[in-house]
């Protein structure tokens, strides 16, 4: 009855975890709980199909049911979950290869657990507790079913926890592999199946020619088939998680390179508006003083004003106040970059609340806070501009002690998608690679300064609204 079940039961498992497995890599092309039920209906009779009852007619080999296996869960992937070819090679190589490791793994602690169950019914023989062919025969059944359960739940557990840990460390789930990419992901699990296929031939060697089982011929088998299964089942989780670091390490390198970029095309651009700052500032004043001059000149000539030539006069000082910024910040980077991005909000009608000082006394590079103040209002007009009813963006800054904050508040509608692994909002744009660098670009400034960034979204009263918060550390000298 048990030998008959535990083989079900276990296709059952590997039905229901493979398609949990599947889903944290791939996207679901339906519902999800008609691409769960679909697939764990088809995936177990498909196993009972080929494995339990053709093979009593026609034997597969062991190579032949692990390229049977993989065959299957490519099927219903391509059934049950958009294309990726590459993640789905992935997910079922890994996920073969973990089930046959642990299947070693299960079989050395059935073992165990029969020999244990047999000590426990000599013990209870001797001590004449069973002393009945029925009670004997009960005691037995009864030996079995606790074998069977412990070691299903032992094969369950120790499934789960590795393809557990391989989805919890594949954390760049939007990454494309690349061939040679998968390759190397795939190799320690093409290992497992490989040593699986030798085991099985060793196994079936030894029952046809001798009669016996490997426990019984090795016995040593018993420690070092264990020990090989946490090794292999260490390898496959090693190299997930050596690949997401070089795949972190090279986009580092990147928003590093797009920073240094950044900044340098900020600088030069910032120094000719200064120029041109510098120059206006001075035109201003000239034409101010010009103005003045010529009122006077004609009211000296005429005696008196003509309203005409006074409205024209002051027309021309209203064009002439236009130069000026309206925030004075302590500092001509901050106060371009501010002035360029509230007449962008203006032209948006986007109201824009300014309470904006730059921390003259702290040891902080103007061209950070001039990244962190670009990129965060550019973000903060954008998701207005694509708003639904009032917005507003509101941007802030105080000193505490030797801590610099910048707060910037605006409203936006949809949903904010937040990424695993970073725990900040994915960007909605259509290049979310290339224009999600934003905020790393932000928090990294800050992380120059032993500061970081603080993100709040909320919703009150219907109203969305997105507040970022940056500090950073001012006596900190800064390292580049």
């Amino acid at each position: 009855m048990f030998d008959l079940l535990s083989p079900i039961i276990m296709y059952f498992i590997n039905s229901t975890l493979s398609v949990i497995y599947t889903r944290s890599f791939l996207k679901e092309k339906y519902g999800k709980r008609i691409v769960s039920a679909v697939w764990v209906i088809v995936c177990f009779l498909i196993q009972l199909l080929v494995f339990g009852i053709w093979d009593d007619k026609f034997p597969v080999g062991k190579f032949v049911g692990l390229i049977l296996n993989i065959c299957i869960l490519l099927f219903l992937q391509s059934v049950c979950f958009q294309k990726d070819i590459q993640k789905q090679f992935f997910t079922s190589f890994s996920f073969v290869a973990g089930t046959e490791t642990t299947k070693y793994m299960f079989v050395t602690l059935n073992c165990a657990l029969s020999e244990a169950g047999g000590k426990v019914l000599d013990y209870l023989l001797a001590k004449e507790i069973i002393n009945t062919v029925g009670k004997a025969a009960t005691g037995i059944k009864v030996c079995n079913a606790v074998i069977v359960i412990l070691s299903i739940v032992f094969y369950t557990f120790l499934l789960s926890v590795y393809l557990f840990f391989i989805s919890r460390k594949y954390v760049k789930r939007d990454y494309h592999l690349q061939t040679h990419e998968n390759i190397f992901l795939m190799l320690p699990c093409t290992v497992a199946l490989c040593i699986s296929v030798i085991i099985s031939q060793i196994i079936s060697s030894l029952e046809k020619g001798m009669g016996i089982f490997i426990y019984d011929a090795v016995p040593s088998t018993k420690f070092w088939l264990p020990v090989i299964g946490v090794l292999l089942f260490s390898s496959m989780i090693a190299s997930v998680i050596l690949f997401q670091k070089l795949v972190q390490y090279h986009e580092e390198t990147g928003k590093r390179a797009m920073l240094e970029n950044q900044v340098r095309q900020m600088q030069k651009e910032l120094v000719e508006i200064q120029d041109i700052y510098t120059d206006m500032r001075g035109l201003r004043h000239d034409m101010r003083s010009h103005l003045a001059n010529i009122s006077l000149l004609v009211k000296g000539a005429a005696g008196s004003v003509d309203e005409e030539l006074e409205s024209y006069i002051g027309k021309m000082e209203e064009t002439v106040s236009k130069l000026d910024f309206t925030c004075q910040t302590g500092n001509p980077i901050t106060d371009i970059i501010i002035h360029q991005k509230g007449q962008e909000a203006e032209k948006k009608q986007i109201p824009f609340q300014i309470d904006f000082v730059y921390p003259c006394k702290l040891q902080i590079d103007a061209y950070d806070i001039a990244v962190i103040l670009n990129n965060a209002l550019e973000n903060a007009i954008e998701a207005c501009n694509g708003a639904e009813g009032e917005t507003q963006i509101k941007l802030r800054s105080y000193v505490k002690g030797s801590l610099f904050f910048i707060e910037v508040e605006n409203d936006f509608s949809g949903t904010i998608a937040i990424d695993r692994e970073s725990g900040m909002p994915v960007s909605s744009k259509e290049n979310g690679k290339l224009h999600g660098i934003g905020i790393s670009n932000m928090q990294r400034c800050a992380k120059k300064y032993m500061g970081d960034i603080d993100i709040v979204v909320s919703d009150t009263d219907g109203r969305k609204k997105f507040s970022l918060t940056v500090m950073m550390n001012g006596k900190t000298e800064a390292v580049t």
